[in-house]
């Protein structure tokens, strides 16, 4: 498996993004002294966005928060993203895409499009991702297409620019190296279990869905599970890096965001609707379609700002830059709100080069109107028309912050707060903000907004609010609401995590396990578990403590699909059920085994018997259909990868794999199983 040293591009001076070659590109220094890149090289820091009704690609800098660049693409689809390699740029909309910033700084070809692929910058990339297709293509001149086997779950990226990728249908984790011109497909997923890739602490993860566990993509396969803690639905969207050292992950259907870690996880309800989910670093960026806003929490669960996104209500994406920083772009392409790796959130208007306008200047109150000169002397000379000077304006005083925020109140809840304020002074300039901050956290909201809800405060601790005001000279002075102390309200348990059943094909008695529910305030005393087959037979129920965890239905059988409801109960009331279905018995147990050992002679340049060989690789225990072999040896790691396919009974006897190097051990690995290690040839 590869892992490249992880060399990256010496950072680029802010500046102007491309030497102005022709007249179609437009470009802009910034402040101080800057060096301009040459018109062959793209800077791969900050976000392209197309603003379709200028019929313009903006570039954004994310340190500056700048549009320091422009080209023309006239025609482009509203909506399309644009993404840049390194020496140009690619418009990927819904039926086409088409590159821009070659030698002439103009648009380019345009190539059609069977569906709409997952975009990615990367170094080494960009890369199109056609899940459907299960192709990728690596963008560039020319571009290099690389085939597909199946479908693909959402592909991710590491720092040193390796793309990985999850063949759904092979239960097969395959990398494409920097500079590859093809996959290796060195790890297998365990047969059935569903999941999601993710990068966890600059390693490439799996997160098993199906065990609720996070594995590590190793040179030898997926490492060892660790237990996330929560009970992940199938379907939950992963974050494609960690949040502060945390697996994040949302829950559309139940709207709950997962922050998980090797100690654990926990899991925090939203209120919205919520499109995708991206990490900067320090926050996780969430959008919520049905209010049109961003909303980041940090790696806490803490809400750390939510902010209005401009320019329509149409799905908005959450972008991960090769910078590290989240870019999330209006519906028209109008506004750029960028997230820094700190949290902080920047809005930037893509409406043209530049800094956002100043201010119009004010006349000077104290020079009057010219005097009108004399017009000279005509046949009948008059008297010079002298105009008295208008009396001086009134000076027109400077806009300043607004005043502070007047009856700043709060209200407690149960782990929240509702805070409310009236208007500030504008001072001069209308308010365009009010920003609430207490111990651990703000939000900013729009100009018209009197009061606000803060949820994920902590029972039991007191906080005081504090609310300012903002207009376009600076950020009023702060008013405080008096202390508030958020409590628990008691309310019936949660749901019974992780619910699972077991029984083997043959055998009549099920064991159902499950984790404890959420007390919310009030101890679980019993748990009700009914159960009943799809044919109506052996259905009933107990009621159980509510310190069990497990039980035994005895005599139920498999012959037809069973269901198991589980509900935990406490003094106020029963809580929200946990269904499992199970359709056939577990197979039983069988010990798997792989023996690698020296096959039939091969020849190849400069290689004869008794060096060059194939492998023999004996395969038993193995669940029956399609795997993948990888080979490996000591000294390159991954050798290559087959499919084959296991027997009815298990097993598979083939010979592949020639190997014509001495003195090295060779090894296959299959289905994540890692045969014995043989030295190469045999003495």
């Amino acid at each position: 498996m590869s892992r490249g040293g992880r060399g990256r591009r010496a950072a680029k001076t802010p500046g102007a993004l491309i030497v102005l070659a022709c007249a179609a590109v437009l470009t802009v220094a910034l402040t101080g002294a800057t060096k301009p890149l040459s018109g062959m090289e793209f800077g791969q820091d900050g976000h392209w966005v197309l603003n379709a009704a200028a019929g313009l690609v903006f570039h954004v800098d994310g340190a500056s928060k700048y549009v320091d660049a422009a080209a023309p693409m006239p025609g482009a689809d509203q909506g399309s993203q644009v993404v840049q390699g390194d020496t140009g740029g690619f418009v990927v909309g819904n039926s086409k895409v088409t590159e821009f910033g070659k030698s002439s700084l103009t648009p380019g070809d345009t190539k059609p499009l069977t569906e709409r692929p997952v975009a990615l910058e990367v170094t080494g990339g960009p890369y199109l991702v056609f899940r459907q297709a299960g192709t990728v293509t690596r963008l560039g001149k020319p571009p290099l297409t690389i085939p597909g086997d199946g479908k693909l779950g959402t592909p991710v990226v590491t720092r040193e620019g390796s793309l990985w990728l999850h063949r759904i249908d092979r239960s097969a984790l395959c990398e494409l190296p920097k500079g590859a011109d093809r996959l290796a497909c060195p790890v297998a997923v365990p047969s059935g279990h569903s999941g999601a890739l993710t990068v966890a602490n600059g390693h490439p993860s799996f997160v098993d869905t199906t065990t609720d566990a996070l594995r590590e993509i190793t040179p030898s396969g997926l490492g060892d599970p660790v237990s996330l803690g929560v009970d992940l639905p199938a379907d939950v969207l992963v974050a494609s890096t960690d949040v502060g050292g945390k697996v994040a992950a949302l829950d559309q259907r139940g709207k709950r965001l997962y922050l998980m870690d090797r100690t654990g996880g926990k899991s925090f309800e939203l209120d919205g609707n919520y499109a995708g989910i991206a990490s900067s670093g320090s926050v996780v960026a969430l959008v919520d379609k049905d209010k049109n806003q961003l909303v980041t929490y940090g790696g806490d669960g803490v809400k750390r700002d939510d902010r209005p996104i401009p320019g329509g209500d149409a799905p908005v994406p959450l972008v991960k830059g090769e910078d590290g920083r989240v870019y999330v772009d209006s519906a028209d392409g109008a506004h750029v709100l960028v997230v820094d790796q700190d949290g902080a959130v920047s809005p930037v208007q893509a409406t043209g080069v530049g800094k956002n306008p100043e201010p119009v200047p004010q006349p000077d109150p104290a020079k009057p109107d010219p005097i009108k000169p004399d017009p000279g002397p005509g046949p009948e000379p008059k008297p010079k028309d002298v105009r008295k000077p208008e009396a001086p304006k009134a000076p027109v005083a400077p806009a300043s912050p607004p005043g502070a925020p007047g009856a700043v109140t709060a209200s407690a809840g149960d782990g929240s707060a509702t805070v409310k304020w009236s208007a500030a002074n504008p001072n001069g300039a209308p308010i365009t903000g009010y920003r609430v901050s207490w111990p651990g956290g703000s939000k900013t909201l729009g100009g018209g907004t009197r009061t606000t809800t803060i949820t994920g405060l902590e029972n039991g601790t007191s906080y005081v609010f504090t609310v300012e005001a903002i207009n376009r000279a600076g950020t009023g002075s702060g008013a405080d609401s008096a202390p508030v102390t958020p409590k628990n309200v008691a309310k019936p348990p949660g749901k019974p995590g992780s619910l699972k059943i077991a029984i083997k094909t043959g055998d009549t008695d099920a064991k159902v396990s499950w984790t404890a529910a959420a007390a919310n305030g009030s101890p679980v005393t019993a748990y009700h578990v009914k159960w009943n087959r799809a044919d109506g037979k052996g259905a009933t129920s107990r009621e159980l403590s509510g310190d069990m965890r497990s039980t035994v239905i005895e005599d139920v059988g498999i012959e037809s699909p069973l269901t198991v409801t589980v509900t935990a109960e406490n003094a106020n009331g029963v809580g929200p059920a946990a269904t499992a279905t199970k359709s056939k018995g577990d197979e039983p147990d069988v010990k798997r085994s792989a023996v690698v050992s020296r096959g039939k002679d091969t020849t190849a340049e400069k290689c004869d018997p008794p060096v060059c060989g194939f492998m023999r690789i004996v395969l038993k225990g193995f669940t029956p259909g399609p795997i993948t072999i990888t080979a490996m040896t000591s000294d390159q790691g991954p050798h290559g990868s087959k499919p084959f396919t296991v027997k009815a009974d298990g097993t598979l006897t083939v010979e592949a794999f020639s190997m014509g190097t001495p003195d090295r051990y060779v090894w296959v690995v299959a289905d994540g199983f890692e045969s014995n290690h043989y030295l190469w040839p045999p003495s």
